[in-house]
């Protein structure tokens, strides 16, 4: 199947202070939808981990074109773009009750050697023109690189602990939005809602490792997570105000 439907109702854990369907909320439907669709295509976290491989997501892109709230009826489809030479590519689209695109997301996966920690180049693990791929943009362009701006403030550390950690042996990428939001002051977190938002996920953060957490608020929040000098994750995150 080229692409891979689910529907949902919002549920109250699902949303924020304001009754919003959270970012994050988003961000568990992402992960487990990618890997029910890849396992149906051949090449999902069962297919791939008795060869030691498997996939990590490096970058995304979000819109929230309307943010649902508690109750909220959706559908959201997702479908593989096939890849480049490092990078596999998975969009996502959610709609409401009227089926109205609400929310569209493209995201840039990689696989890696869960011994070495290595990326494997795509083609060596899938070869050049693997099952599936739906050849539609959610987003027209890929996830971008971010760059850091100048004059970031450092808000505070987390320490990854057991419960941070994935089967994948280090810090479940949704972590570092939930860390993101919780590191924004509380001024400003308190009535804003994301409209748009990127994140790099740059490097491994594994049990006991202590993140280091920038910030710079302006029209556009940055976040950045730092292992020392080490770029662990970087959020680029634009708002409404209620």
């Amino acid at each position: 199947m080229s692409t891979y439907k689910e529907s949902f109702t919002v549920k109250t854990y699902e949303t924020d202070h304001s009754g919003k369907f959270k970012p994050t909320s988003w961000m568990y439907h992402m992960q487990e939808m990618a890997n029910i669709h890849a396992l149906s295509l051949g090449f999902g976290y069962d297919n791939l981990i008795g060869e030691g491989i498997a996939w990590v997501l490096s970058r995304i892109h979000v819109k929230f074109l309307k943010l649902p709230t508690w109750k909220d009826k959706l559908t959201i489809e997702t479908w593989h773009k096939g890849s480049d030479r490092l990078f596999g590519f998975r969009d996502y689209q959610a709609c409401d009750s009227e089926d109205n695109p609400i929310i569209l997301t493209t995201s840039s996966w990689l696989i890696i050697n869960t011994n070495t920690r290595r990326v494997q180049r795509m083609d060596s693990v899938l070869g050049s023109d693997y099952a599936g791929a739906y050849l539609v943009n959610a987003i027209d362009e890929p996830a971008e690189r971010l760059v850091s701006p100048q004059g970031m403030e450092l808000r505070g550390s987390v320490k990854a602990n057991i419960s941070d950690i994935d089967i994948n042996q280090h810090t479940n990428n949704i972590r570092y939005m939930e860390w993101s939001m919780n590191h924004i002051s509380t001024k400003l977190s308190s009535k804003m809602h994301v409209t748009e938002l990127w994140i790099n996920f740059n490097n491994e953060c594994r049990l006991s490792d202590v993140v280091d957490i920038y910030v710079k608020e302006a029209d556009t929040i940055f976040v950045e997570g730092k292992r020392g000098e080490i770029s662990v994750f970087q959020a680029r995150i634009r708002y409404s105000l209620e």
